[in-house]
Order: C-alpha cells, then structure tokens, then sequence
C-alpha cells in the first residue's frame, strides 16, 4: 500500500460528502495521515448588464465564500471528530480543477471524494465531478459512493 501521509477530501455540505468525510477520516486516523477539507464555490452566472455590475459580482462572490467558510466549520464539526481535521480551504472556481490544484498546494498524497453515482440520462445532463476530479487530479483519487 501507498505511503499516504496527507489526504484531502473534497466536500459540497451534502449526505455524500458527508460520508466522504468520515471515510477519509476513518482512513486518516488509521494510516496516521493529516486531514484537509476543501470546498469549492463554484461561480454562477448572473446577467447583470447594469453599470458597476463587476464590483458586485466581486461583493457576492466575497459573501459567498464568507459563508461558505462558516458552512464548511459547521460541517466538519458535525461530521467528524475533534481535531481530525488540520486544514480546511475554500475556493472559488471550476470544482475539478480547483479540487486538483488544491491537492498540489497542500502536497495532497490521496483525494477523497463522494460520488452520487448516477448513470444514464442524469449523468449526461449534470456530468460528474468524481469523474472530472478522475481524469485531472495529479494523485491517486477514493470515490466513496453512499
């Protein structure tokens, strides 16, 4: 088995990625590895063809990681013990790409993340960040399907 001193798991505050989280802690406080959480912010497109619109954009996109900073603390608390967690980051971006350049920055040996496990016409339509974290992430990646 690989030597996996820091893991990161990727979490978007629902169900899946919830058991992602104890997964990788379960995973962590058995190989003696570090935990990182991140979460990525993932822009959404808004027409605003008004004058001063990009200032906005940049207070809403601040809001958005404010508080998704407190969401992601509330998370964590909720779903794994004390201390199991050493850093948490959120980003803002493409979630694949973000997940993955995160996992370089923090010298990330494994990935965890949830997948929802969908196939056919939903996955067409919404895709798959489990799958794009796959074909991207410069380390070995742990879907966990709840």
């Amino acid at each position: 088995m690989a030597d996996y001193k820091t893991i990161l798991v990727a979490v978007d505050f629902s169900e899946i990625s919830a058991g992602a989280l104890r997964v990788a802690a379960d995973l962590s406080g058995r190989l003696g590895a570090q935990l990182k959480v991140v979460h990525v912010v993932q822009p959404q497109p808004v027409p605003l063809p008004l004058e001063g619109s990009a200032i906005y954009m940049d207070e809403v996109q601040t809001w958005q990681l404010e508080e998704a900073e407190k969401s992601l603390a509330a998370f964590i608390q909720q779903h794994s013990a004390p201390g199991a967690v050493s850093v948490t980051r959120v980003r803002a971006g493409v979630a694949a790409t973000e997940i993955s350049q995160a996992a370089v920055e923090i010298g990330a040996d494994l990935i965890v993340l949830g997948t929802h496990g969908r196939s056919g016409l939903k996955h067409l339509l919404m895709g798959s960040i489990a799958e794009s974290v796959l074909r991207v992430a410069p380390v070995p990646v742990l879907c966990v399907r709840s």
